[in-house]
């Protein structure tokens, strides 16, 4: 195996030596103390260790080096030749095989849960739970790993591992956090404002841990620029809410926002009027076909394979050509006339497996590209009939490079998964809510409740949607400013919309000023240009 593609598979992206060096520094504190790394890669933690510990006085430094990988063991002995290496896989040792250390450092693999599976994944799973926290088995590598990695820490010792940022946003990342605030006392999160390794998609920051053995009586963010930077920060950082922290509503980017658009966001969220989208609605995934390219069809494939309208609806699989509010037939006609695929090939169930004599040569087409053996095809009965299509109120885009969109279905049509669906109650309200979500205080809502993605874009899960904040407008503005924003957004005046929202809503009903408008504006820009231009 090319080394590249072996470090892929194992998750090793080497740390730089900058960031390495302020690890170890900041947990490395007297001649006595013991170090571990427990996946070394090329060894750039453990050698910082010995030179630390050099410094402070240290004769005999008592650094350890873990990796799975041989090579890796190999090149940290060129560079910590006094270093006790270890080469096992680090989920494989249990408290108790290997010393306790005042500090353990590192750069935790990462391996996503597609790949990182089998035996490997039930030990590291095992470790987890030995250690007090239920890991469910969509987890990434790196939370067990630093998970694991606490257990080998003597009292009052640290914990300081280069992290990925899915620790402020994952699911699984709650119970981790809260593992870590009953087992340390203080936790410092560093958050770069440009990333900590830019030839990677993957966006990390430096987590702090201090005081192992006691219950947390600190949690601080310490919004960084770049890692050159990273020690004017030192014993600066603003508080986190420990309880939030616990119950998984920590968001991490509200940290990068100024006190005054923090203050000005959190009081509008009182506000009578602004409420959470999931006050007013359920968002879920649309329906999973298996295969979306088989069972969405255009106008010419359906008479091509002479596919009555009886086995077909009127379908959206995706948003991202269209520009307005509400998605009509005329908006479904010019796509369909355009040749985009605007059907889904949606028989009803039958008892004839077989299915009706029309469409059955579509059907033996698909078990001829081998669809009927895809997993979501291959466990329903028949294949081909796709369940849990409903027609939404509103569709909502839940991966965007800017702001994700909310779109009433006034065409009635049905999507897929590509998009979510919100289903209002009652479904008179979806216009109001439609015309709120368009300004300021939604799109930097999005930014805080959403999570970013490799390359910049913006993902919001059904559940983060249902928590971003939306200001309504009074009654008697609806139909206006529904038909206004429809008209502006069309013409791509993205910014006139939110002009136009920001003043009749913003101003108009909860009283803002211009200036404080600007301010929500400029903090939403600011988080979006930290996800796409980092």
């Amino acid at each position: 195996m090319a080394l590249a593609t072996q470090q892929k598979a194992l998750g090793a992206f080497y740390t730089s030596e900058p960031v390495a060096r302020y690890l170890v520094d900041w947990a490395v504190r007297g001649s006595a103390d013991t170090v571990m790394d427990p996946s070394c890669g090329s060894g750039v933690f453990v050698s910082a260790a010995e030179e630390a510990l050099r410094r402070l006085g240290a004769r005999k430094p008592q650094v350890w080096g873990i990796d799975v990988d041989q090579r890796a063991l190999h090149a940290t002995r060129q560079v910590a030749p006094f270093a006790t290496l270890c080469h096992k896989d680090f989920f494989t040792i249990k408290r108790g095989e290997v010393p306790f250390f005042s500090a353990v450092v590192g750069n935790p693999p990462f391996i996503r849960y597609q790949t990182f599976n089998g035996s490997r994944r039930s030990e590291a799973l095992d470790r987890a739970r030995e250690a007090g926290i239920e890991l469910p088995q969509l987890s990434s590598s790196w939370a067990p790993f630093v998970v694991h990695s606490s257990g080998f820490l003597e009292q009052g010792g640290r914990l300081g591992m280069v992290i990925p940022v899915e620790l402020a946003h994952a699911k699984y990342a709650t119970g981790v956090l809260r593992l870590l605030t009953r087992k340390f006392g203080r936790i410092t999160v560093k958050l770069f404002k440009r990333k900590l390794f830019p030839e990677l998609s993957e966006d990390t920051l430096l987590l702090l841990c201090d005081e192992y053995g006691n219950p947390c009586s600190w949690f601080g963010v310490s919004p960084v620029e770049s890692i050159h930077e990273i020690r004017e920060t030192d014993g600066v950082s603003v508080p986190a809410d420990i309880d939030a922290i616990r119950s998984g509503r920590f968001r991490l980017t509200r940290y990068l926002l100024s006190r005054r658009a923090l203050h000005l966001y959190e009081g509008l969220s009182q506000q009578e009027g602004v409420a959470r989208l999931g006050a007013a609605a359920d968002v879920g995934i649309g329906y999973v076909t298996g295969c979306n390219d088989y069972f969405h069809l255009s106008f010419p494939e359906t008479k091509k394979w002479k596919i009555k309208a009886s086995f077909l609806k009127k379908a959206l699989p995706t948003l991202g050509e269209f520009d307005g509010i509400a998605f009509g037939l005329r908006d479904w006609r010019r796509n369909k006339d355009a040749g985009k695929k605007v059907f889904l090939f949606s028989p009803a169930i039958s008892g004839d497996r077989t299915g009706p004599e029309d469409i059955r040569s579509y059907i033996r087409f698909g078990e001829g590209l081998g669809i009927h053996r895809h997993f979501k095809c291959r466990v329903r009965q028949p294949w081909y009939v796709v369940p849990h299509v409903r027609i939404a109120d509103a569709f909502l885009s839940y991966m965007s490079g800017g702001g994700p969109k909310l779109v009433a279905n006034v065409a009635h049509v049905v999507a897929p998964n590509t998009l979510h669906i919100v289903r209002f109650f009652p479904p008179h309200r979806t216009k109001k809510w439609v015309a709120g979500w368009y300004t300021s205080l939604t799109r930097l809502s999005c930014e805080l409740e959403g999570h970013p993605l490799g390359g910049g874009m913006l993902k919001l899960e059904p559940s983060e949607a249902e928590r971003v904040l939306v200001a309504l407008p009074n009654n008697a503005d609806v139909a206006a400013l529904y038909k206004q924003t429809d008209g502006l957004l069309r013409d791509v005046s993205v910014s006139q919309a939110a002009d136009l929202l920001d003043a009749a809503i913003l101003r108009g009903r909860y009283g803002l000023s211009g200036t404080e408008c600007t301010t929500l504006r400029d903090a939403a820009r600011q988080l979006e240009t930290w996800r796409m231009h980092r």
